[in-house]
């Protein structure tokens, strides 16, 4: 679909509503495999070099155009260490021109290469990149990292001492636990959300959702890849989406972090493995290209807020985006946010003032498991590709997407006519 650049923005005039105007013209992720599942045995560079090159594929791209990758991974250690994206880029059999680096927000990872690589189209820095990112927890698990020597600990003294009070630096659990304390967030409505995410995600992904792709066309890893052969996914199912989910089972689960806590396994993601791609042009270019445009992005927002309740740093976050576009709560007709924990969601929800029918439409994190660094591209291919995108699915829509540590970003689109 061509998008129309309107001859009057429809908000002001900001840095992120310059001249140079930057749409989506492809976006893609991978169906997504359960720690130890399907996708196992993938190594993450395999898993990146199917999704770029699905991506190009299915928007008519051509490697040689493509200015720069930006690519986001959580855990940058054994497969996935020593600049992943760049790696990515040469394993895809793209051009060896084509730099690309990587960049690591915990779960806001790709989300926030998207917005970096969408500021340098902006800026007139590029004019085609492409931004996503990837985890492969089966072979990466999370907090890998942790099992460096004591001076390989990801908190130093000065960090560890300035949370100290406050029982130090928390891993998600524990943090969502923070704020579901602190917002009145009880277990029935997280457990609620959870459920209402799996029965989402149940309904939309038979209809094979069209920004969905199978890594080797759903017959496992092959060895030219690199990979042994493994289970195939369920079509362009994510592999955790058909186990569904019952309210008698989902009530008996325990509290995983404290006793008469509510986070359970249910309403806390899963880690999984998974890729995610966006592509972003400059819309004058991608004109001359020949590429449809499915969105534009409007504006960008970042903020951030104490570790102890990181998960609150999203609506600062999404209030900046929506200021940056000159717009309000009510003119945003869908948003999708990253479903790190049913606390991460509701909390927004209820500061923002946003109707929760309006929220991931098609599930989240919680139906589908999270590959960290993948999730928050892959928010930008449900947002702009999915079946809600295009004619009738509202003029603007929101992305957001929080990480550990206490940041989160947002961002406006507004979808192609």
């Amino acid at each position: 679909m061509q998008m129309a650049v309107p001859g009057a923005a429809p908000c002001p005039r900001t840095a992120e509503t310059s001249a140079r105007q930057v749409v989506v013209v492809g976006a893609v992720r991978t169906a997504y495999g359960r720690r130890g599942g399907a996708l196992a045995a993938w190594h993450p560079l395999d898993l990146s070099a199917e999704v770029l090159a699905a991506l190009l594929e299915r928007s008519g791209a051509r490697p040689e155009d493509v200015g720069a990758l930006w690519w986001g991974c959580a855990s940058q250690v054994g497969a996935q260490s020593g600049n992943l994206g760049r790696r990515a880029v040469l394993a895809a059999g793209w051009p060896e021109s084509v730099p690309g680096v990587t960049l690591d927000a915990h779960t806001a990872s790709s989300a926030y290469a998207v917005h970096l690589a969408a500021q340098a189209v902006a800026a007139g820095s590029e004019d085609l990149v492409v931004a996503g990112g990837v985890e492969s927890t089966s072979t990466v698990p999370l907090g890998a990292a942790l099992g460096q020597p004591t001076l390989g600990k990801p908190a130093g003294r000065l960090l560890a001492e300035r949370y100290r009070a406050g029982g130090g630096l928390l891993p998600p659990g524990l943090v969502a636990e923070n704020v579901a304390t602190q917002r009145g967030l009880g277990r029935r409505r997280l457990d609620d959300w959870a459920l209402s995410s799996a029965q989402k995600a149940a309904r939309a992904q038979p209809a094979a959702t069209p920004y969905i792709v199978v890594p080797g066309g759903g017959a496992g890893p092959t060895e030219a890849r690199g990979g042994r052969r493994g289970t195939s996914l369920p079509g362009a199912l994510d592999e955790a989406v058909p186990y569904s989910l019952a309210r008698g089972p989902l009530s008996a689960l325990p509290p995983l972090y404290l006793e008469g806590g509510v986070v359970t396994a249910a309403n806390l993601a899963a880690e999984g493995d998974g890729a995610a791609a966006v592509l972003l042009a400059e819309a004058g270019l991608a004109r001359r290209l020949g590429l449809g445009a499915s969105a534009r992005l409007v504006s960008f927002g970042v903020a951030g807020a104490s570790p102890h309740v990181g998960l609150l740093a999203l609506a600062p976050a999404t209030r900046l985006a929506l200021g940056r576009a000159g717009l309000g709560v009510a003119d945003v007709s869908r948003w999708y946010v990253l479903e790190a924990s049913a606390v991460a969601v509701l909390a927004w929800v209820d500061e923002m003032g946003v109707d929760e029918g309006l929220v991931n439409p098609e599930g989240g994190e919680l139906a589908s498991t999270c590959p960290l660094g993948a999730a928050g591209a892959a928010l930008f291919a449900a947002a702009a590709q999915g079946p809600g995108g295009g004619d009738g699915g509202g003029r603007y829509v929101g992305v957001c997407s929080t990480g550990e540590g206490g940041v989160a970003t947002a961002c406006i689109m507004e979808l192609a006519r």
